[in-house]
């Protein structure tokens, strides 16, 4: 019976295995390959990327306005009731009474053709200068959101790595537990060992099979969570390859400094401010004067007879200039000036703050990754010690001079050591992935994968 409760828990082991490993005809993604396919499928590249296409085009309508503006018209009136005019007495001669006459034809026709040109108007050169700001943070942020890919797509990732590890980790424990107990079956067998220890062993057993149960569910969950940073569909197959400790470049941290113009957050700020000095400027050029020119043409037909409405043309032509001058507005532009040095004025004091908190996330992001890089070096070096400690009792357990406590107590230690190696490796990955945001240097963590 021990037996077959012995093959059962193999067989209970050997299904999660399967299950974790059922598609290994997928291509494992690395990393770098998942940022890559982020770079391709996530939804905000689209998104990003036809914000740039808008700034262009609306860098385009406004350069339309410097252009030409041809406009053209055609007409046919049916005069049914003329205007009267009256003309006062004497306006024919002295005595003459006075008349009404109906001026004009039943039916007239026209066609024109207007060409209008702006020749001065500092607004709309202003408002170009803005729009081409715009398109520069709107390519700015193409680069950022591709930062928040890397970060996010890394992130999700570690997360995965972490869960494999450890599920890795308890697969070993299993085994060696198992070993332990066909050990014990037989000496069991033999009258050489105790029953409670035999059990002891199975609930063990038991308790680590059921922590495998709840991390294979966590890392489907976390697979999921991967797939949607990376805009691929949750239905698909994902494999990863590598483990959490192939992923780690394991160097202490040196001290840098913080240069602000490699991040992208900064760049996008002073282009804002810049957008906001020229709102100032534009909102000025509203007291300038404006010049335009046009030049009209057109020709005309007259007849009182509909057959005959469109039989005779005559052309006309005009050109002319418009020159508009701004004189009083109830002060409203002088409200609006007002109200753009105002918001220039927030935008830097914003910057100034955002300026520190830069500062402030870099600084506590580098103590974040040298505590961390310490945690795990001591993790690391006890999770041996622990491995000595528990191998040499298991040996002198089989030897039978080490009881079965002192073998549950030292492997309790050991995979405690396990767990806190795991998250110390977990912490430090994420706490280089903050360090290099906060630097604002992921292009390049990305580039070195």
């Amino acid at each position: 019976m021990k037996r077959v409760y012995f093959s059962g828990i193999m067989c209970s082991i050997l299904l999660l295995s399967i299950t974790a490993n059922a598609q290994h005809d997928s291509l494992p993604f690395t990393l770098k390959n998942c940022i890559e396919y982020s770079f391709t499928n996530n939804a905000n590249i689209t998104i990003y990327g036809n914000e740039v296409e808008i700034a262009k085009n609306k860098k385009a309508e406004l350069l339309s306005n410097l252009l030409p503006q041809i406009n053209g018209s055609v007409s046919f009136d049916d005069n049914l009731k003329r205007q009267t005019t009256i003309f006062p007495a004497n306006s024919f001669g002295q005595g003459s009474p006075e008349s009404r006459m109906q001026i004009g034809s039943q039916f007239t026709s026209n066609g024109t053709v207007q060409i209008d040109q702006t020749i001065f108007d500092q607004s709309i050169f202003l408002a170009i200068g803005i729009t081409q700001v715009s398109s520069r943070i709107a390519e700015l942020k193409v680069i950022q959101n591709k930062e928040d890919l890397i970060y996010n797509t890394a992130t999700a990732y570690y997360q995965v790595l972490a869960i494999v590890e450890q599920k890795n980790l308890l697969m070993e424990n299993i085994k060696k537990y198992n070993d332990l107990l066909a050990i014990i079956a037989l000496q069991y067998e033999k009258g050489l060992a105790k029953k409670i220890d035999f059990d002891r062993l199975r609930v063990n057993v038991n308790n680590l099979t059921s922590q495998i149960t709840i991390l294979a569910t966590n890392e489907k969950l976390a697979l999921n969570q991967l797939k949607n940073t990376m805009g691929m569909n949750l239905n698909d197959t994902l494999l990863i390859s590598n483990s959490l400790k192939a992923t780690l470049n394991l160097s202490q941290p040196q001290s840098e400094i913080l240069e602000l113009n490699n991040k992208i957050e900064y760049k996008i700020l002073n282009e804002n401010i810049i957008i906001q000095e020229l709102e100032v400027l534009r909102k000025k050029s509203a007291y300038l004067p404006s010049l335009s020119g046009y030049a009209r043409f057109g020709t005309q037909a007259l007849s009182d007879d509909f057959n005959s409405a469109t039989d005779k043309w005559d052309g006309f032509s005009s050109i002319g200039l418009k020159l508009s001058v701004p004189i009083f507005s109830g002060f409203r532009r002088m409200s609006q000036v007002n109200q753009s040095i105002l918001s220039t004025s927030n935008a830097k004091e914003n910057r100034k703050l955002i300026m520190q908190n830069f500062q402030l996330q870099f600084q506590n992001s580098g103590t974040k990754l040298l505590s961390s890089y310490t945690s795990l070096i001591n993790n690391k070096e006890n999770l041996a010690l622990a491995k000595d400690v528990m191998e040499s009792v298991q040996l002198q357990y089989q030897k039978g001079t080490a009881s079965l406590s002192d073998f549950l107590n030292s492997d309790y230690s050991y995979k405690e050591a396990q767990s806190n190696y795991i998250i110390s490796l977990l912490n430090f990955l994420s706490g280089k992935l903050d360090y290099e945001k906060a630097q604002g240097t992921l292009s390049n963590y990305f580039q070195q994968l």
